[in-house]
């Protein structure tokens, strides 16, 4: 009984930091201005897709794999018309306005997480927008590979069988174990942000367990957020034509809260909160289980002596 009291002060204390740090309204507004940046963003990534070998076709084949049927119809007629009026001084242009322009949800976030680890932000606008075009670019090639290595594995490992036999074992490693690598891609993402994004100098192994959790979290809600959409969701029923918006705002949200709780739980485990909880949980059990021990032998013992004086009477 000690011990579950002790879990729910712990999962209480997490909740009330989570509540303190304003955790649901970042996430609202991170997933807003992500969800703003993200055609730009979308172009942006169409704009590296075009120097790989991927076709229209199948680039929209494989989006209907990753996206809930009602969300990838959004997301092809937004590839089909880039697609059709894409050109080399157009795509150029394209490229720098997304990267400016995407960077915004990157900026939500450096405020989002400034929350989160209690910091306050001096680094001036311009360098805070340098910053987000970065992380917003290496985001959109992270994203790019994640892509060719969990939809195009196997092209790919024939492209490299044929144009580069010496990297063929190391190739078909990688492909062998491509949902492993998916998530050592995010966790690389995430560790990034957790120890760069925020105004703060941090070691990386301190930001690594909130980027293990984040990812492995991201990639499992994506999945299910997905198979239920597909299989069980009535919002085309409540918003009509503004479903795949609405289902793209509600995935962003939730995505967004598990990266700010991967930096919630970075912080509880710096400051030792959690390790001290956990001794003290591991504690009353020992002492529950000595005691338990105890009342046993005590019972074993009276048992014992009744049993003798029993004996003793001729009973």
């Amino acid at each position: 009984m000690n011990i579950a009291i002790s879990i729910y002060k712990i999962i209480r204390a997490f909740n009330r930091k989570v509540r303190d740090d304003f955790i649901t309204a970042f996430s609202a507004q991170a997933a807003f201005f992500v969800m703003i940046s993200f055609f730009p963003f979308i172009m942006l990534l169409l704009t590296l897709l075009q120097y790989l070998p991927i076709t229209e076709s199948v680039l929209m084949s494989t989006l209907t794999q990753i996206f809930p049927n009602s969300v990838t119809s959004l997301i092809i007629s937004i590839i089909s018309e880039i697609y059709d009026k894409a050109s080399g001084t157009i795509i150029s242009i394209t490229a720098i306005s997304a990267l400016w322009s995407a960077s915004r949800g990157i900026l939500a976030i450096i405020k989002g997480l400034n929350s989160v680890y209690a910091i306050r932000e001096t680094r001036s606008y311009l360098k805070l927008r340098l910053i987000s075009v970065i992380y917003t670019f290496i985001f959109a090639v992270m994203m790019m590979v994640t892509l060719v290595i969990l939809v195009f594995g196997n092209r790919l490992y024939i492209w490299i069988e044929s144009k580069i036999p010496i990297l063929r074992d190391l190739a078909l490693v990688i492909i062998s174990i491509r949902t492993i690598a998916g998530l050592f891609i995010l966790t690389l993402f995430f560790l990034l942000i957790y120890t760069v994004i925020p105004n703060r100098s941090t070691k990386v192994y301190k930001e690594l367990p909130g980027a293990v959790l984040s990812a492995a979290g991201w990639m499992g809600f994506s999945y299910l957020y997905s198979f239920y959409i597909d299989n069980m969701s009535n919002y085309s029923r409540m918003y009509g034509s503004l479903t795949a918006i609405v289902l793209f705002m509600l995935w962003f949200y939730f995505c967004m809260h598990i990266l700010f709780i991967g930096g919630e739980i970075n912080v509880v485990l710096s400051s030792g909160d959690l390790i001290y909880y956990l001794k003290y949980i591991f504690k009353h059990r020992k002492e529950y289980k000595n005691n338990k021990i105890s009342s046993a032998q005590r019972i074993q013992a009276t048992e014992n002596t009744a049993n003798s004086n029993n004996k003793k009477n001729g009973i």
